[in-house]
């Protein structure tokens, strides 16, 4: 039946209907996730041993460990302190991260490959034109041929919401952006149309870089998700909700499986299983982060007690996309350690030289999946996590087996492989509540 020979009644009604569907169907999402070690990834490297491949995820985790630290600090010297020379002949990069999305900007659309750093503050990619540029997966977003694209005034309040800006010609806002080992982005604080997956996203302000300093052989772009009010995806829904869910897939019998994993936004946010209270934490001028309370760990059949000066106060862990290591602060870390030696029935593997994991048995996966300890996790309200091996434990090349944990002196740092195989999901609707959901059944995708 044709529009026209409906009564107006009707008309009215459906006119009424497609003003409701069509913001909730512009405010969920579903991001397909490939990982960087995934065949699928411009990123996979063919030519990686095994034992190369876990020595670089030890190195990106412990990098990326320090740049967050750092930031939380607002700690300029050590974003400066020089890299170790093993890190940068591993390829790794600073910005670096774990998974690997799509995206357009601009009319007409120009592919851009970013890497999700969930509690990320800012989104930035590299531009035309580019004299300093590293190579990019890429062709480059050229802000002159877009219909859509505009920029900040130096006294917006975008640009004042930056950490670190200056104020270019013609009144033009200007970003920066300092990662470890002093790498740097900077450029033009840009706003520009962005689709994911169909769904547009209008005036999204970024980074658009034009000196950009990295060490490594190719830059990716970041997607900040949560860090910021202002710059982060998930608060550019406009009528919100402001909610997200993700799944990191692993094929444990598959390691380098192109297992492809999910983000969910908005609407299509998989709320599920029990939750945990979320503490808003702030830093600097507008980035923040969002942390659960630990309040419990147990290894093997062991429970064990954990003071304040183990676990720290509030806004003391982080759930993080772009390490695949967990961190726990050094004194924990250590009793953890003492634990597994009791509790396990392999024997310890002598320290290698040069060789970064802190504890290693002589032993494959199997004999771990038979002979070490399991552990577990509590978190704030009910939430409680019980890890497979397969989380804790990796044959990081033949015959030895290392703990996918490591210390740190700062936040505590929830891995992806901690976080692997569930749906997680983050409710930040309220400005004065926030949860974390775990579901502790295996994805549903």
């Amino acid at each position: 039946m044709a529009f026209a020979t409906l009564p107006p009644s009707t008309k009215s009604f459906l006119l009424l209907l497609v003003l409701i569907v069509l913001p909730t169907l512009s405010h969920q999402q579903h991001i397909r996730l490939i990982h960087r070690d995934s065949p699928e990834s411009p990123l996979f490297d063919s030519s990686a041993t095994t034992a190369e491949k876990w020595q670089r995820v030890h190195r990106r985790s412990v990098a990326y460990r320090d740049h967050f630290q750092a930031a939380l600090e607002e700690d300029r010297l050590k974003l400066l302190t020089p890299l170790a020379a093993e890190f940068e002949e591993a390829g790794i990069d600073q910005v670096g991260g774990e998974y690997l999305m799509e995206f357009t900007i601009g009319t007409p659309p120009v592919r851009v490959i970013g890497m999700l750093d969930v509690p990320g503050d800012f989104i930035w990619t590299q531009c035309v034109p580019c004299p300093n540029c590293t190579p990019s997966l890429g062709p480059l977003y050229d802000p002159s041929k877009s219909s859509t694209r505009s920029t900040f005034s130096c006294s917006s309040s975008e640009c004042l919401s930056l950490e670190s800006q200056t104020c270019g010609g013609n009144d033009t806002c200007e970003y920066i952006r300092t990662y470890a080992n002093d790498d740097k982005t900077s450029g033009v604080l840009t706003s520009d149309v962005f689709t994911i997956n169909g769904v547009t996203y209008s005036n999204m302000p970024f980074g658009c870089g034009g000196d950009n300093s990295f060490s490594t052989t190719q830059a990716v772009a970041r997607v900040g998700l949560t860090g910021s009010d202002v710059f982060s995806l998930v608060f550019r829904f406009r009528s919100g909700p402001f909610a997200f869910s993700h799944c990191f897939m692993k094929d444990w019998n598959n390691p380098s499986g192109n297992t492809s994993s999910d983000l969910h936004l908005g609407y299509d946010a998989k709320l599920k299983g029990k939750s945990s209270p979320l503490a808003r934490c702030r830093v600097g001028k507008t980035a923040q982060f969002f942390s659960p309370t630990l309040r419990g760990m147990g290894v093997g059949p062991e429970s064990l007690n954990l003071t304040a000066d183990l676990v720290g106060g509030n806004c003391s862990i982080v759930l993080a996309s772009s390490t695949p290591l967990t961190f726990l602060k050094k004194p924990l870390f250590d009793l953890v350690v003492s634990k597994l030696r009791e509790h396990g029935q392999l024997p310890e593997a002598p320290h290698q030289l040069n060789d970064p994991w802190d504890l290693c048995f002589n032993g494959t996966f199997e004999d771990a999946m038979k002979f070490l300890p399991t552990m577990n996790v509590s978190l704030g309200g009910e939430l409680e996590l019980s890890l497979s091996k397969s989380q804790i434990y990796a044959e990081v090349d033949r015959g030895r087996t290392c703990l996918l944990i490591a210390p740190t002196d700062g936040v505590t740092m929830i891995g992806t492989y901690m976080q692997m195989n569930r749906n997680i999901g983050y409710d930040l609707r309220s400005r004065d509540n926030y949860f974390l959901y775990i579901d502790v059944n295996p994805c549903d995708r």
